[in-house]
C-alpha cells in the first residue's frame, strides 16, 4: 500500500483569511476627492480542473478559485499623454486570490499585477464586450519540494512564478464570464520543476 505524506495546513483557506481582513482593514474608496490606497474593483469565482496541460496528468481534484482585484492606482490624469489605446499598459490592477484543491493535492494563494484589454464592445447587445487579461506574480504552495509519489508534482519551491491568462465575455458592465488558465513554477531556477497548471471557467463582478 503506498504511503502519502502529510498533507501541509491549507495555504487557500490561509489566504482568504487573509484576503478578508486586508478588505476590511485597508481604506477603500467611499468619495471621489479622498485619496485612497484601495479600491476594491472586481471578484472573481471559478472551479478549475487541477494540474492540466502539457505538464499535467500527476495530481487530481478540483480547485475552489476566488480573486479579488482591486482599481489600478495610476490615475487617468497621470496618464493622459498616453494614447487611449495603450493605457491598459501601465495601468494594471492588483490582483489577490487562492486556489484551493478539493483532493489532496497541491493548494496555493497568489498576487500580482492584472493588465486588463477590452478589445471589442457591443457585440451582441448594447454595453457588452470582449476582453483579455494577463496576470503576474508570486505565488505560495503547500505542495511537494521534491517528490517520490507518482501522483504528486516536484515544484522545486513553495515560492514560484505565477502567470494566468484570460478571455472574457462581459455581459453588462458589472457581470463577466471568461475562460482562464494559469501557471505556476519556478521557472528553471531550480533542478525540480513540474509546474501545475490550471483551467476552467469563472464569473466575475465588478463593483
Amino acid at each position: 500500500m503506498r504511503l502519502r505524506q502529510r498533507r501541509r495546513p491549507c495555504v487557500g483557506c490561509r489566504f482568504l483569511a487573509l484576503s478578508a481582513a486586508a478588505v476590511v482593514l485597508l481604506p477603500i474608496s467611499t468619495g471621489a476627492q479622498e485619496q485612497h490606497y484601495l479600491v476594491l474593483d472586481e471578484a472573481k469565482f471559478a472551479v478549475l480542473a487541477h494540474d492540466v496541460g502539457f505538464a499535467g496528468g500527476k495530481e487530481g481534484g478540483a480547485d475552489i478559485n476566488a480573486e479579488i482585484l482591486f482599481a489600478s492606482p495610476v490615475r487617468d490624469e497621470a496618464v493622459s499623454a498616453v494614447p487611449p489605446a495603450l493605457r491598459w499598459l501601465v495601468q494594471p490592477r492588483l490582483n489577490l486570490g487562492f486556489e484551493a484543491n478539493t483532493g489532496d493535492y497541491t493548494d496555493q494563494g497568489y498576487f500580482g499585477l492584472t493588465w486588463t484589454r477590452l478589445v471589442a464592445r457591443d457585440l451582441l447587445r448594447p454595453a457588452d464586450g470582449l476582453e483579455v487579461s494577463i496576470g503576474f506574480g508570486p505565488s505560495f504552495n503547500d505542495g511537494l519540494i521534491r517528490s517520490r509519489q507518482s501522483d504528486r508534482k516536484s515544484l522545486g519551491s513553495h515560492v514560484l512564478f505565477h502567470v494566468s491568462f484570460e478571455l472574457g465575455y462581459r455581459i453588462t458592465p458589472r457581470s463577466e464570464v471568461s475562460a482562464f488558465f494559469d501557471h505556476s513554477s519556478n521557472a528553471g531556477f531550480v533542478r525540480e520543476n513540474e509546474s501545475v497548471n490550471d483551467a476552467g471557467f469563472r464569473f466575475g463582478i465588478r463593483f
